[in-house]
């Protein structure tokens, strides 16, 4: 691991300027330059970022034959959405393929989106991308699977746990149980997408596809804010619930080895809207990048 005094103390400048604790890791795809990062061994809550072991899982079941991508699905509104963006606000039912479903899961955050699949896509797959990506520390909170422990509420202090600690009181905390209980690391965030699209277990066209995929999100007010240069590509996925914001990215800049960037603060109070906390996210992230870059 690259180590730092100046990019750790620039990091917690920023975090003390923005009001809000933070975790990151960086490092690039497909070489062996050590990685750099902050409190990223450290196990928080991932919100929405756990779309992206849905995104590995359905990629995973397409390779080996068993979901259809351009299988139609119907979706239907629900009387409960689970709040965010997309479907759950639909008045109609709406048809479209499987990989259009990933498609809307991950651009948009759409929740309902990313239910639906977890229905459809086999559990041994969430599992085998856990297994295969080589992660130690992420839990993924499918329905079903998930108990809440007030003994382990009561006695475990890891930031995940003191978020959902946090957040057991939220008005929305029961809209999607995934996003309020799913847990990894700053590091297996990065790897996970490394995983996917590096040289991991992935055929070329699902590893494209993901990679095309997590390109077309829509939100770039986090991590590509401190890019504004053209030239500059990102794949990722942002997480936001409560307290909680956070994206992980692949950054792609022309003639540069791509890197692989996660961050995660948690503000000090919950809001609808933390600019502050998403701008430190963008400026973290540079931090990284930059120091990466320098190394090499």
């Amino acid at each position: 691991m690259v180590e730092s005094e100046r990019t750790d103390r620039q990091i917690r400048e920023v975090l003390a300027n923005a009001g809000c604790d933070g975790w990151a890791w960086a490092q690039y795809l497909d070489t062996g330059v050590p990685g750099i990062g902050f409190r990223q061994n450290d196990v928080v809550a991932i919100a929405s970022m756990y779309k992206l072991f849905v995104l590995g899982a359905y990629c995973m079941a397409v390779d080996d034959q068993q979901l259809d991508p351009i299988q139609r699905i119907v979706i239907t509104p629900s009387k409960q959405p689970r709040g965010g963006v997309g479907f759950g606000h639909f008045e109609d039912a709406v048809t479209l393929s499987m990989r259009d479903l990933v498609r809307q899961m991950i651009m948009v955050s759409d929740n309902v989106a990313a239910h639906a699949l977890i229905e459809r896509i086999p559990a041994r797959y969430f599992d085998l991308v856990i297994q295969k990506a080589g992660l130690n520390d992420s839990v993924i909170a499918l329905p079903g699977s998930l108990t809440h422990n007030a003994e382990l509420l009561d006695h475990d202090v890891s930031p995940a746990v003191e978020t959902r600690r946090l957040l057991s009181e939220h008005p929305r905390a029961s809209l999607d149980e995934i996003a309020f209980n799913s847990s990894s690391t700053a590091r297996e965030l990065v790897v996970l997408l490394a995983w996917m699209l590096g040289e991991g277990d992935l055929s070329s066209t699902m590893q494209n596809f993901a990679e095309e995929v997590l390109s077309q999100q829509a939100w770039t007010h986090r991590i590509p804010s401190a890019f504004p240069a053209d030239g500059v590509r990102f794949s990722g996925k942002t997480g936001t619930i409560g307290p909680i914001r956070g994206e992980v990215s692949l950054i792609s800049i022309v003639h540069e080895t791509p890197i692989a960037v996660s961050v995660v603060t948690r503000s000090a109070r919950v809001g609808t809207n933390l600019p502050k906390s998403d701008l430190a996210i963008g400026n973290i992230a540079r931090i990284l990048v930059n120091e990466l870059l320098a190394y090499q």
